[in-house]
């Protein structure tokens, strides 16, 4: 079907693009199908009219943690020093933008008012990456002053069983995405420093997790709070892959967890999101948009299942490998998605799902070892 000299191949393919259309002295900047309006509606005229210079470029942390990732892995399988030297400016320019008090900005202009969870913890993830590498002491340092930020000023919610996280800095609805995330940093802060205390509130955002899983073995999108309404499934395959992974680390990480139980389930959930041409299927109703960002977490997810003897065979994490490989265009980029509405389909290049497929096409060519964080 494919070999993994293909996938390495076109995880080349892909960083020589995103080298090319959106990197600039350690960032990568670039347009966002963004939230609301322009997520729904206001892109698909953008992609249409794309020689217009919109000027809604944006730096996400969470696309600097994933580019910091990838260039660590690709240095490492390749040995080219360019590799080395890009991760590492990268993850100083991700440190220059942290800000005095350990956050870092939200990029778009509906949220700016805002401190979310998820971009600290991804300019993190880019800083302990790097540390694991290089050990600067500025980069744990950066990563030590986000902990504190987040574990202080953002906070939890206590839950009747363990407690969420927060998902900015003003409460909302529990997104179990974001404890699982939360959950994975903890643990390599742990890994890192050797420091208990990275470990305090690990056990109450697993419990959580545990607690709230589906009986179809699907992790809700939102559980309801005092702030917002629940909403048991959104993207549900995406979302669940991205979370599949971290658990998977975080059992790694630290065997005997929470972690260890929430998988089996998730893993036979995430079976029934390979649609029959190998793509994810755009939530729980429905297989379209085709989404490739979507198509390429699900086959790192699947991958792992298969590695952890949690589904049947290696059969579905290949299709849809095999189907990621089958979209990408000739300048190595990926669509961001057709079958919008039927027949709608948004061409543009956004850096930070091609990032996040870039880092899942290098996962199993990279021979890190499965269920291991690459940076540990």
């Amino acid at each position: 079907m494919f070999s993994l000299a293909e996938l390495f191949a076109a995880a080349e393919r892909l960083h020589a693009h995103l080298l090319r259309k959106h990197y600039d002295r350690g960032l990568l900047s670039g347009p966002d199908a963004g939230v609301r309006f322009n997520l729904r509606l206001w892109r698909f005229l953008k992609s249409a009219l794309d020689f217009i210079p919109w000027r809604d470029d944006y730096v996400f942390m969470q696309t600097q943690g994933y580019w910091v990732l990838a260039n660590w892995m690709l240095y490492e399988a390749s040995g080219e020093p360019r590799y080395h030297d890009l991760a590492l400016e990268s993850t100083a320019a991700t440190l220059q933008l942290q800000q005095p008090a350990g956050f870092w900005k939200y990029p778009l202009p509906e949220r700016r008012n805002l401190i979310a969870t998820v971009e600290g913890d991804w300019g993190a993830v880019a800083l302990l990456a790097s540390y694991a590498r290089e050990p600067r002491k500025e980069f744990l340092a950066g990563a030590v002053r986000w902990y504190d930020f987040l574990v202080q000023r953002i906070g939890f919610q206590e839950r009747p069983a363990g407690k969420a996280i927060n998902y900015f800095d003003r409460p909302r609805g529990n997104v179990p995405n974001n404890s699982v995330e939360a959950a994975w940093l903890f643990l390599r802060l742990w890994k890192a420093t050797g420091d208990e205390r990275f470990l305090e509130h690990l056990g109450g955002l697993l419990d959580f997790v545990a607690a709230v899983q589906l009986p179809s073995g699907e992790l809700p999108y939102v559980v309801e709070s005092p702030y917002e309404r629940g909403r048991k499934h959104y993207l549900c395959f995406q979302y669940n892959a991205f979370q599949f992974l971290k658990l998977a680390w975080c059992a790694g990480l630290k065997p005997g967890t929470k972690a260890d139980d929430i998988l089996p389930a998730l893993a036979r959930f995430l079976a029934q999101g390979v649609t029959p041409r190998g793509a994810s299927r755009a939530d729980c109703s429905r297989l379209k948009p085709e989404v490739d960002y979507y198509t390429a977490v699900l086959a790192a997810a699947l991958r792992e299942a298969d590695e952890l003897g949690l589904v049947p065979s290696r059969d579905l994490s290949d299709r849809c490998y095999a189907r990621v490989l089958e979209r990408q265009k000739s300048d190595g980029s990926f669509a961001s998605s057709t079958g919008d509405y039927r027949l709608l389909r948004d061409s543009r290049s956004y850096p930070r799902p091609l990032a996040m497929t870039l880092f899942h096409l290098l996962y199993p060519s990279c021979g890190y070892g499965f269920s291991i964080p690459v940076d540990s």
